[in-house]
């Protein structure tokens, strides 16, 4: 009777298991046994040594004949009685020699023969019948000792047979076992093994044990079943490898190419990489809502004239058969992938003769090109098995169909940005400004129309040139202080210079800022100039009018400028975004790119700044209405001025309420408040101190506090340690002081425009260690 291997196993494992089990407890029986037998001896060798030093005491008082000195042996009596009985309580002696010791020994008796000794006249027969029984007692004691020992042998002695018998059967048993698992396991293995190798040989076509264990003959089938998944496990991952790596050669495509069209040839000739793919088509909806294929290509065995004719039978069938049988159609209307794995079914094989599709065999998968809920086409693959286009090659192509929009959007986004450009060319030649892309040392890079205009030559061979050999600071401290000049023109006041060469003499409002800022290269500085009329520039009454036709001019470019940069972070937050999740779709469980995200967060934060200059910048008319609660509106402006002051190594500590009270004012005319001390604040520090200073810096807190006579307001407080305002700019010049014209005009008007709201603005602090401008607003309800 053949039992089967894995009950086998597991009996064997509980059997096994049960004999250690019992191993370990005769372990612990011997182990009990052997101490109880040196506890015995032990207690009995007290015992016999005790009784020792009472017969020697014993011997030595009658010897003597101070029968009074025996008085203490009672007392030794007594307690040999004691360990006596603790002997006799030890349950590993038998009841049978305990009750034996018991009736022998009289100790009780023996102590009052001592007594009457040691207390009256010795009589003879008393030391006789004490002599006599310390004798027997001795006796008694070496004979209990001897029974007790020999017991306890007798008894470890027959437990050990008991153990070597189990251990003999043990053995036995395991090596029964062995055998019985060397017949139902290890030689059908090695039979196993030989036939393995047999069929390697080519001597057997297959792999049984006939007669031999079912579980080794399951074993041998289910090897093979193994292999055999094995072999189409690897047959279908090197499909989807070359799909991959089709895939991928597609987005190279797609990375290579500037324009659409050839985009569109590109993609379609990687795709066709793939020797499963023999047609590929990209078409493109009219105004009508038909398809219209824009680029098509066929496999290398198909010329350029099978590949019309396969297109014009597969549109016209598709045509013919309605939208249901229109892949291309479909994929576009859902704007999902629709794949036809019957797309020949109905068509005569005579029209696609000498075709690769000329079998009647072909799968057809559309995909709509897609990016951002904007359709830009459809991808047709056509291919040659219907095992194509599983779940994972759709999921590829369907990120490929994504690039390929992705790639669309770029490209009508960068003819978007090329058209912004050229006007933006235009709109600065026809102000006539001047715009140099600059070195580090100063070495001319590149320079617009205009400026090659005024230089007398091409725009080609201004590059190379210093931009000092064309143009000259107006102000005279300024034409030999180079490090001056450029601090000058990075200020947002800039420098006036004058074009040299030209007559009647030009001057140019100019400024310089670091290309980064204009999203070009770090290194690099961009020189921008406006004209200025030379006549309106000797008039001291014409100078705000020409300062106001400046900045009206300037304020109407940064409104363009700013949408365009807000549009253009919009972008490319949203292609960070894309790449983001592109990344955790090919690696779920992964953590973000590092990168990715700092490009979103940037781009976050250069959309919140120039959303806030927009806000701010509208003309009057369009934000009068706006309130907005004053911490938003001092947040809003440190935000738009924290840069600036960064760039002139200003330190800023802020201390800003958690939870402010909402004290609602007009927006524009709060924000112009704020910035006008900020950043003349800012010129003023930047001009007193050159380069790094402790006293650069600016302290900026708000608070809630109870006034006396206003009740609960809103306090924010901006400390300066310069200082750079005078104490007293509202209220006067102090005695040998001079008044500061600047500062007293402008905190005049900030102080009415704070007062319009119902605020108070004052001025306090130290003389010459601080100075504390602080508004207070009352809050709403109280």
């Amino acid at each position: 009777m053949a039992f089967p291997l894995k009950k086998t196993i597991h009996a064997t494992a509980i059997s096994v298991s049960l004999i250690l089990v019992a191993l370990m407890c005769l372990g612990i029986r011997q182990y009990q046994l052997y101490r109880n037998h040196v506890e015995v001896s032990r207690q009995t060798e007290k015992l016999i040594f005790q009784f020792a030093i009472i017969r020697e005491h014993v011997t030595e008082n009658l010897l003597e004949g101070q029968y009074a000195g025996l008085a203490p042996v009672g007392a030794e009596l007594e307690e040999l009685n004691l360990n006596l009985a603790s002997v006799i309580g030890t349950r590993s002696i038998d009841d049978h020699y305990k009750l034996t010791l018991a009736n022998a020994i009289d100790l009780p008796g023996l102590v009052l023969l001592v007594r009457k000794i040691s207390g009256g006249p010795a009589r003879p027969e008393h030391l006789r019948q004490l002599n006599t029984e310390i004798r027997t007692l001795g006796e008694r004691l070496m004979l209990f000792d001897r029974v007790l020992v020999e017991h306890g042998k007798r008894e470890l002695i027959s437990f050990q047979n008991v153990v070597i018998g189990a251990l003999a059967m043990v053995v036995s048993l395991i090596i029964v076992l062995l055998l019985f698992f060397q017949r139902r396991l290890i030689a059908p293995l090695l039979d196993l093994v030989q036939q393995v190798k047999e069929v390697a040989a080519g001597a057997r076509s297959g792999l049984s044990i006939a007669g031999k264990s079912g579980e080794i003959s399951e074993l041998a089938y289910s090897f093979h079943d193994l292999l055999m998944a094995r072999e189409i496990t690897a047959q279908g991952l090197a499909a989807f490898q070359r799909v991959a790596s089709t895939v991928k050669g597609a987005q190279l495509a797609i990375a290579r190419a500037k324009t659409r069209d050839s985009l569109f040839k590109e993609v379609c000739r990687a795709l066709l990489a793939n020797r499963e793919y023999c047609l590929v088509w990209i078409g493109q909806t009219d105004g009508g809502g038909e398809i219209t294929p824009v680029t098509a290509d066929g496999a290398t065995s198909m010329s350029n004239k099978e590949c019309e004719a396969c297109m014009a039978v597969l549109l016209t069938e598709a045509e013919d058969k309605g939208l249901e049988q229109n892949p291309a159609a479909l994929a576009l209307r859902s704007k999902t992938p629709v794949v036809r794995l019957d797309i020949l079914a109905g068509i005569p094989k005579g029209l696609l003769k000498g075709t690769p599709l000329a079998d009647g065999q072909a799968a057809c998968a559309a995909l709509p090109i897609i990016w951002q809920n904007t359709v830009y086409g459809v991808l047709s693959i056509y291919a040659l098995s219907a095992t194509d286009f599983d779940s994972r090659e759709m999921e590829l192509l369907e990120g490929l169909a994504g690039d390929l929009g992705l790639a669309l959007h770029t490209i009508e986004g960068q003819q978007h940005l090329a058209s912004r450009e050229n006007l933006h060319g235009r709109l600065f030649e026809a102000l006539r400004v001047i715009q140099l892309a600059l070195s580090p040392s100063g070495e001319i890079l590149g320079a617009n129309p205009v400026f090659a205009g005024l230089a007398g030559c091409g725009a080609d061979r201004v590059p190379g040139r210093g931009w000092r050999d064309f143009l000259e600071p107006v102000q005279p401290g300024l034409a030999g202080d180079t490090q001056g000049l450029l601090e000058k023109l990075r200020s947002e006041e800039g420098a006036q210079l004058e074009f040299s060469g030209v007559t009647p003499p030009q001057r140019f409002l100019c400024r310089v800022v670091p290309d980064r800022e204009m999203g070009g290269e770090p290194e690099r500085l961009i020189l921008v100039g406006y004209p200025l009329a030379l006549a309106l520039a000797r008039q001291d009454g014409a100078g705000d009018q020409e300062a106001g036709l400046r900045l009206e001019m300037i304020a109407s470019l940064a409104g363009g400028v700013s949408h365009e940069v807000s549009d253009l972070s919009n972008g490319l937050i949203n292609y960070a975004q894309v790449l983001a999740d592109e990344e955790q779709l090919k690696s779920p469980g992964e953590p973000e790119n590092e990168l990715v995200t700092k490009i979103i967060e940037a781009g976050e934060r250069i959309a919140e700044i120039v959303r806030k200059f927009i806000l701010y910048g509208r003309q009057e008319g369009t934000a009068a209405g706006e309130f907005l609660p004053v911490s938003v509106v001092l947040e809003d402006a440190l935000l738009l001025i924290g840069y600036h002051l960064k760039s002139e190594g200003i330190g800023l500590e802020t201390d800003l309420e958690a939870a402010p009270p909402v004290v609602p004012v007009q927006a524009q005319q709060m924000q112009q408040v704020f910035l006008s001390i900020l950043g003349s604040l800012r010129t003023a520090l930047a001009e007193r101190f050159v380069g790094r200073d402790p006293r650069k810096k600016l302290g900026i807190a708000t608070q809630t506090l109870v006034a006396d006579g206003r009740g609960r307001v809103f306090e924010i407080s901006i400390k300066e340690f310069g200082p750079v305002i005078p104490v007293d700019s509202l209220s006067g010049p102090g005695p040998g002081m001079v008044p500061s014209r600047r500062w007293g005009r402008l905190l005049v008007v900030c102080r009415r425009i704070v007062e319009d709201h119902g605020g108070l603005l004052e001025i306090g602090g130290e003389e010459g260690r601080y100075t504390r401008i602080a508004f207070s607003f009352p809050v709403k309800g109280d």
